[in-house]
């Protein structure tokens, strides 16, 4: 295991931010592999799984397993850390800016073609990949947050695949991928036990996860090269909620990610322990999101991972101050895949996640 300190220029007035990376294999080896945890600093199980999958793979390559090379970042947001709101902690969104950290992410593409817009020669995703790279060590950063977008996105941009793990508010373990991924997004869906695998060729908001995959298709329209592939699989991996950091849980996550990278090929024979979930992939354009429509308490009468049929109670809001109970119903049916965890909401909080089958939405389908 090699470690470096990654700094983040433009740094805070009095001292330095920087990064921490973990390197395992051979430097150059493929499948490459980029992972990391607490993009949204407040997010805690993506950085325990992150340090899990640190131990176990730095076993794994003094047993000479690792066939490609894996590039570990577990702490992937060092100001959202620092960021802090009377006693709480806030690692979803910028102080300064209010940007949401896995927002409007640097498009790599864009960059690329504005220095050189010829068709790639060879080897075509080697060099697009290049291309992409050296446009990003070109770019300059004038604010910490840029700085923190950049350095991730550059260690990511080469790579074969791409793991960001997040968390929701409560939940089951689930995934967001591009819709061509959506198959390779489902086997890796069931090794780690996820009830939902949620596609669209376009979520809306370039997060990570699309700053990684958009870009061969801004190249693929740009040549009209229908056969060029793309050159990353990535995901958004949530691993249920908020409060779901139980260490014996971490270690078993990262060991089906472990299993999952075998069957990929980045490790050399059977390794860590699959949770073979049935997970199917469903649109992220069909989602159901239930809305509070007042400010109230909140109860919730099903649990993430209950499917409903439409018209089911979900919950209720007993609304303030008057104190009037609100039914909350499904208009679909589905899989509540996760729900909020709050019991004093405001109005037009997202409440409920369900998962249809059919498209029922359309335009930005993230949440903010």
């Amino acid at each position: 295991m090699q470690t470096e300190h990654l700094p983040l220029t433009p740094g805070p007035i009095n001292g330095e931010r920087r990064l921490t990376l973990y390197r395992f294999g051979t430097p150059g080896a493929r499948p490459q592999v980029y992972i990391q945890g607490g993009l949204h600093a407040d997010e805690a199980p993506g950085i325990a799984v992150g340090f899990a999958l640190r131990d176990q793979l730095r076993q794994l390559e003094a047993e000479g397993r690792l066939r490609g090379e894996v590039l570990l970042v577990p702490v992937a947001n060092p100001i959202g850390l620092d960021q802090g709101m009377i006693g709480g902690s806030f690692g979803r969104f910028e102080v300064t800016s209010g940007q949401n950290f896995n927002r409007a992410f640097p498009d790599a593409a864009a960059l690329a073609l504005a220095i050189d817009n010829a068709a790639p020669e060879g080897d075509p995703v080697a060099a697009l990949r290049a291309r992409m790279a050296a446009a990003l060590d070109r770019l300059v950063p004038l604010t910490p947050l840029l700085a923190l977008q950049r350095c991730l996105l550059r260690l990511a941009i080469e790579a074969d695949i791409v793991l960001d793990m997040h968390c929701d508010s409560e939940a089951v373990t689930h995934l967001y991928c591009h819709s061509e991924q959506a198959d390779r997004a489902t086997r890796l869906g069931r090794a780690i036990g996820a009830g939902a695998v949620l596609h669209a060729p376009l979520q809306g908001g370039y997060s990570f996860d699309e700053a990684c995959t958009l870009p061969w298709m801004r190249f693929r329209d740009r040549w009209s090269n229908a056969s060029l592939p793309i050159g990353c699989f990535a995901v958004t991996l949530e691993w249920r909620g908020v409060l779901d950091t139980d260490p014996a849980i971490a270690e078993h996550d990262a060991a089906a990610v472990i299993a999952w990278l075998a069957d990929e090929g980045v490790i050399h024979g059977a390794a860590g322990r699959p949770r073979e979930g049935g997970v199917a992939s469903t649109p992220l354009a069909g989602v159901e999101v239930v809305t509070a429509p007042a400010s109230g308490l909140f109860h919730a009468a099903v649990v993430p991972g209950e499917p409903v049929a439409a018209g089911a109670t979900l919950g209720h809001l007993r609304r303030l101050p008057d104190g009037d109970i609100i039914p909350l119903r499904a208009g679909i049916g589905g899989l509540v895949y996760a729900r909020e965890q709050a019991r004093i909401v405001r109005a037009g909080a997202e409440l409920f996640f369900v998962a249809g089958t059919r498209p029922i939405r359309e335009g930005l389908l993230l949440s903010a």
